[in-house]
């Protein structure tokens, strides 16, 4: 079937796994015209906050290069400091996550710095990231207490990298709590933010709470459990707000909108299932799950992080709609794997997922038997066939089976064919159905040289 290193799930542990200590390294590089003589280098604590001026270590510069590394048995928050041929330490500062058994290459520039890493340094991030939440429950003695009527776990559009997690409101100001689920990229509140409520009134920015100041980069600790702003206060009885910031074309936009009062969640019975058997000799021991957000098809946020129990591991819950998730296969030391799956995860339906080495199948309800049978008739058009003859018999194979939901994702997600041959062989009703969201994403990230 499918060529590519597997990987699967199920759904969330409340702890957070401590494995045998793994390295983490920083090979460093300072430009040419960079004075630095060396680094100051500080550890955070277990909620990724670094306090204290004393340093763990200090590495020196030579010949333009330095190299720090710390064995860890668990994800923390780092900071770099650089101390002038003076003796004078710089005001500013770099504050990564460090990985266990990870190397990152880091270019200090003037004023800023470019670093690399590879995609399991990002996966392990986000792992430890959502591992921290779940332990904690979001919270850590570090963050403010603040006084006020509660919104928590807002309903609300993420436009851009920040989510709004919690509105407090304070006597006399409204405090939101901002989070990132994009822990890799930049997490800024920009001066001149503010609020507008549904009747159009704006309500700006007073003060950073909590977190980095304005218009400056959080680190880990604000990317895991978020800042707090202040805003001039919301009436009692709003009902929803948006909030904006200044964009680089000197105007402003929308970056969440409809933050509102989350609706008491209904327990619903599950109505999707994977079932998952490991192959012999495979030593996947455990699955992360990550689903594309419901509103911006592009951004993800990881759902599950669960153990194998011998070869084996089942998943159900509840989905409101056809999702699509990538699924990471977590090894014995902690690592986790370098590539992901992609699969579509579709509410009434079962999935039945055989994991081998560097492949999987799918088997199960009708959706998925639907797209075993379409990878299955691709894998088997293509031996002692030219290209034209090939593409001929998956045009003919899509015609007769045009209606089924699970084939003609199997060909939109593969890129079987031109995407003017898809739209011209698949029904409207098929593209306007249940899938159709997954159906633009997956169109959206698909560029063609001739299309």
């Amino acid at each position: 079937m499918r060529k590519i290193s597997l990987l699967l799930m199920v759904l969330c542990l409340h702890v957070v796994a401590v494995h045998a200590q793994q390295v983490f390294t920083i090979d460093g590089y300072v430009d040419e015209n960079i004075a630095d003589s060396c680094y100051n280098i500080y550890l955070g604590d277990e909620y990724f906050n670094i306090q204290g001026d004393e340093p763990v270590a200090t590495v020196p510069i030579v010949n333009k290069r330095f190299t720090y590394s710390v064995p860890l048995d668990k994800i923390t928050a780092g900071r770099i400091r650089c101390i002038f041929p003076n003796g004078e330490l710089c005001s500013a500062s770099i504050e990564l996550f460090f990985v266990p058994g990870e190397t990152i290459k880091l270019t200090v520039r003037n004023g800023y710095y470019n670093w690399d890493y590879p995609d399991s340094y990002s996966r392990k991030v986000r792992r430890g990231l959502h591992a921290a939440r779940e332990a904690t429950g979001w919270q850590s003695p570090h963050l403010p207490k603040l006084k006020g009527k509660v919104w928590k776990d807002v309903a609300h559009v993420s436009h851009e990298s920040l989510d709004v997690k919690d509105v407090i409101f304070a006597k006399d100001e409204t405090v939101l709590r901002f989070t990132s689920d994009s822990p890799l990229y930049n997490m800024i509140v920009k001066k001149g933010t503010f609020l507008k409520d549904e009747h159009g009134n704006k309500y700006g920015l007073k003060r950073m709470v909590y977190g980095e100041p304005l218009d400056e980069n959080n680190g880990p600790e604000g990317k895991t459990y978020g800042v707090y702003c202040a805003f001039e206060p919301l009436p009692k009885d709003v009902k929803r707000f948006d909030v904006f910031a200044p964009d680089s074309y000197g105007g402003e936009s929308v970056i969440i909108s409809n933050v509102q009062k989350a609706e008491k969640q209904k327990k619903r019975k599950p109505n999707f299932q994977m079932n998952i058997q490991i192959t012999e000799g495979i030593d996947d021991t455990g699955y992360i799950v990550e689903l594309y957000n419901k509103h911006e098809g592009f951004t993800k946020r990881q759902v599950a992080d669960i153990s194998a129990t011998g070869k084996t591991c089942s998943f159900e819950t509840y989905i409101d709609k056809p999702y699509l998730a990538d699924v990471t296969a977590t090894f014995p030391d902690g690592s986790v794997c370098s590539h992901c799956v992609r699969l579509p995860f579709v509410p009434n339906e079962t999935v039945e997922v055989k994991v081998m080495n560097g492949r999987f199948n799918l088997d199960g309800s009708k959706f998925y038997k639907e797209w075993a049978n379409a990878d299955d008739f691709a894998e088997n058009s293509r031996p002692y066939r030219t290209v034209q003859e090939t593409e001929e018999l998956l045009k003919n194979y899509l015609r007769q089976h045009a209606t089924e939901e699970g084939c003609v994702h199997y060909f939109v997600q593969e890129r079987l064919l031109k995407k003017q041959a898809l739209r011209e062989i698949v029904p409207q009703e098929v593209w306007e159905g249940r899938m159709k969201d997954v159906f633009q994403f997956l169109m959206s990230t698909w560029r063609e040289s001739r299309d």
